[in-house]
């Protein structure tokens, strides 16, 4: 039976996303760039017919990274870079860490490779103009009084020649490192005709375009990371983006977790908000036995259906106790705990892909096939 309904599926396919008319937003424009209208739930939307491709369900794509780093030399303080003199996380190292928990926790269906890292002797441009120096930056962090404007996102990709070489190499992701003060979003990404793809939201964050230049041409993210925090903070800022394009893609735009019944708003469900109720594998801030946001070491237990998320689309099966002893109880464990219950599957059903992969990280359903170099022999680095 199961094998019939992917058959038929595969029998509706009848092109890309590309096909799809383009939507023009409604809504008010909010500060991430994003069109949100005043009350979501009044709002009517039809989802687009699911268009099933088994290639883009399935194997492992190879996705293109370039890290940027923000790492001016401080002349005033003995000509050390800014990390070394904040005692910072190592951005490389951490990046790569991030690679490959994506890759562990998508069974490999996300390989992402860093194809460049550039590490810049400066402070990013903001989108009104204004640019730290060293002297207006360390002033502005004794004072903590930072300057408001958000980071350009455009500026990054123009001054260092990413624009042109993203379109030219096939990069779909640049993961930028700074620190406080620079306001880099945790993460921001440009999604062409998004709102013919996915249903529209009265959430702001769900979909954060800033001014990321449409001239890329396709689906482009942008990871915004510190310094000054550790590496389950990058994890924590992926799943943010995981959470947002599940609550689009699959949740239509809707994210209200014991009101819907689709597969996102079930997912996402914690007993915190329904005591006494079993929670689903829950979301980034709040645990399945989670009292309060970011409560990761709780050693309370509660029932879960966590467990049976593997399954996906038929998640049925007895609840399980569950405590913090399931991800370690820290922070970087519940991350990468969590991302690990995403759905990622073959198939589809009327809410699309069965791989939740496919939003978050091949988006336009296009990345190549990741191919080992040589299976014949092996050669040491």
């Amino acid at each position: 039976m199961r094998a019939a309904i992917v058959a038929g599926l595969v029998s509706q396919v009848v092109g890309s996303w590309k096909e799809l008319p383009v939507v023009e937003p409604t809504g008010e424009r909010s500060h991430t760039g994003s069109y949100v209208v005043a009350d979501r739930k009044a709002v009517e939307w039809t989802r687009p017919a699911v268009r099933y491709d088994p290639r883009v369900a399935s194997g492992r794509k190879r996705a293109k990274v370039v890290v940027l780093i923000y790492d001016p030399i401080l002349k005033s303080r003995g000509g050390v870079r800014l990390v070394e003199w904040l005692k910072g996380t190592d951005p490389e190292e951490a990046s790569r860490i991030l690679a490959d928990v994506v890759r562990e926790a998508s069974w490999g269906y996300i390989t992402y490779e860093i194809v460049d890292v550039i590490r810049l002797d400066a402070f990013p441009r903001k989108v009104d103009g204004f640019r730290y120096d060293e002297a207006s930056y360390l002033a502005a962090r004794e004072a903590q009084r930072w300057q408001p404007s958000p980071a350009s996102y455009r500026a990054m990709f123009t001054e260092t020649g990413l624009l042109d070489r993203f379109r030219q190499e096939g990069i779909t992701e640049l993961w930028v490192w700074g620190a406080d003060g620079f306001h880099l979003d945790e993460f921001a990404g440009y999604i062409p005709n998004r709102y013919g793809r996915f249903g529209p939201t009265d959430n702001p964050w769900l979909y954060r375009p800033y001014d990321i230049p449409e001239e890329l041409g396709r689906t482009t993210w942008v990871m915004g990371f510190n310094v000054e925090v550790g590496v389950d903070n990058a994890l924590h800022s992926y799943n943010h983006r995981v959470e947002s394009m599940a609550a689009l893609a699959v949740g239509e735009g809707i994210w209200d977790s014991w009101a819907r019944d689709d597969p996102w708003n079930v997912f996402s469900r914690v007993e915190l908000d329904r005591p006494g109720r079993a929670s689903q594998v829950g979301n980034v801030h709040v645990p399945p036995n989670g009292q309060q946001g970011y409560d990761y070491g709780n050693p309370r237990r509660v029932e879960s259906f966590a467990w049976n998320w593997w399954r996906y689309p038929d998640v049925r099966g007895p609840a399980r106790s569950i405590s913090a002893a399931a991800w370690g109880g820290n922070a970087f464990g519940y991350q990468k705990w969590w991302m690990e219950r995403l759905p990622k599957g073959p198939g589809a059903t009327r809410y699309g892909y069965n791989n939740w992969w496919v939003y978050v990280a091949n988006t336009d359903e296009d990345l190549a096939d990741w191919e080992p170099h040589d299976l014949d022999r092996f050669e040491a680095p």
